[in-house]
């Protein structure tokens, strides 16, 4: 729920929602260079994993891991090919079906973020490996930054 007021050129709001606390991990390693992430919802595997293959073979990834961390159409996927942010970001944006609202604040705060951590008693889990093209550039061990952070329930 959200409720605005405006007094003049002064805009006041109240937002009320359900948050609960989960581990991620940004997409930035420590060379400064970024893995790929996305985040798919409303999308169903087979859509995910045919918008995914078109940017594999398109840019030559390496292995891309798709899991699924809610029950209905709802994908997150991994990709250790570091490039750099500007690469990363042309990536991810010719990706078709892609979580606008993901997208939008990876770009405005210049890494990606996925969750590592069950999130309402749901662990996310892989169901689907793309083979790649190319050997991975990176491991989880080169990733920079592990983060806590809120989220909404749901």
């Amino acid at each position: 729920m959200i409720k605005r007021l405006t007094i003049g050129d002064l805009r006041f709001t109240l937002s009320c929602a359900r948050i609960t606390q989960v581990t991620g991990v940004n997409s930035e390693c420590a060379d400064g260079h970024h893995i790929l992430m996305w985040d798919f919802d409303y999308t169903s595997l087979e859509e995910v994993k045919a918008a995914l293959k078109i940017v594999q073979t398109r840019y030559f990834l390496s292995d891309i891991i798709i899991l699924q961390t809610r029950e209905l159409e709802s994908f997150n996927a991994w990709c250790f090919t570091a490039v750099p942010w500007h690469r990363a970001v042309e990536i991810v944006a010719a990706t078709k079906g892609v979580d606008w609202g993901f997208f939008r604040y990876s770009v405005w705060r210049y890494h990606f973020t996925l969750r590592t951590t069950p999130k309402n008693g749901r662990d996310s889990h892989v169901v689907a490996r793309l083979e790649g093209y190319e050997l991975p550039t990176a491991k989880i061990e080169d990733l920079k930054y592990w983060v806590e952070y809120e989220t909404r329930k749901g």
